[in-house]
């Protein structure tokens, strides 16, 4: 399994390298939430993240080796530069592969056990107060049809919107990078969500990218009703981007994920972040007649 331990190494190689790496924020716990940048810093900019949820932290190697891809290929044209936050929930992530042992609050510690009913926190999704991370932003905040009013391991969407640390971290960075795009990734299902009640142009957009990441990665659009506050969806509806949530892994396998798959996630996503900023950074330089099949590249 790839855990926090293992991030920070991985931050570590990238900086020895010269690629700069930072802090989006920190987790309830005070851990830090690092990111990679890769590209130039023109002011076209991109966000990737991955394990928002705990146990989905296949994603969070995977977010890594989609950095190293850019790297390691760096004659790639790359019109701006991508932010990469791997691991957007270290606790839950931690709590997901260690259980309680690290959490150093005796009363905490208790609470979270109380909350998940068993020791094993395997299928946690979570941050460490039981807030559902990706429920808990300003989008529509508690009007999903699962959303949770009671600290749990999933799907409880806090006090209010941005109550967990990691939110509010990841709103303050994407409000200070300001992206074009973001992408966010997901497990299980092989799918892609990407609306979220956008009107007129935006909604043309938005759904030609959607379509232009179907069809690289074999994944088909889902239409998702009573899903709400999620990243994407305030991405899309505060800051007007496209935005996306890539629900990688087939379906037929059950958590916690087989990271065997991970050869098979990566192939058929491996350069998708380099292609979708580039085409949303010359489609607004005016190159829109050209299509889309032809610019996403």
């Amino acid at each position: 399994m790839f855990g926090y331990k293992d991030l920070l190494n991985e931050m570590e190689m990238f900086c020895s390298h010269g690629i700069e790496t930072g802090v989006v924020g920190e987790s309830e716990l005070k851990q830090h939430i690092p990111y990679v940048f890769v590209g130039k810093k023109n002011g076209d900019y991109m966000i990737v993240q991955g394990a928002m949820h705990a146990r989905e932290h296949l994603t969070a190697l995977l977010v890594v080796c989609l950095a190293k891809h850019l790297v390691k290929n760096s004659s790639l044209p790359l019109e701006g530069g991508i932010y990469f936050v791997p691991m957007t929930n270290p606790d839950g992530v931690r709590l997901c592969q260690e259980g309680v042992g690290f959490v150093a609050d005796k009363k905490r510690k208790s609470n979270l056990l109380k909350i998940n009913g068993k020791t094993d926190f395997s299928l946690w999704k979570a941050n460490a107060d039981g807030v559902d991370l990706n429920v808990n932003f300003d989008a529509h905040w508690g009007e999903g049809v699962q959303n949770g009013y009671f600290k749990s391991a999933c799907n409880y969407v806090g006090r209010e919107p941005f109550s967990a640390s990691e939110t509010r971290a990841l709103r303050d960075f994407t409000l200070r990078i300001k992206p074009l795009v973001t992408l966010s990734y997901h497990l299980k299902g092989e799918e892609i969500y990407w609306e979220f009640h956008q009107k007129s142009h935006r909604l043309y957009r938005d759904r030609r990218y959607a379509e232009a990441i179907s069809r690289y990665t074999g994944y088909p659009l889902v239409h998702l009703e009573g899903s709400v506050g999620g990243y994407k969806d305030w991405c899309v509806e505060k800051l007007k981007i496209p935005a996306y949530t890539i629900e990688v892994g087939n379906d037929k396998f059950e958590h916690p994920f087989p990271y065997d798959q991970l050869s098979v996630i990566l192939q058929q996503n491996v350069d998708l972040p380099r292609r979708l900023l580039n085409t949303v950074v010359r489609d607004r330089e005016g190159l829109k007649n050209l299509g889309i099949e032809d610019i996403f590249r």
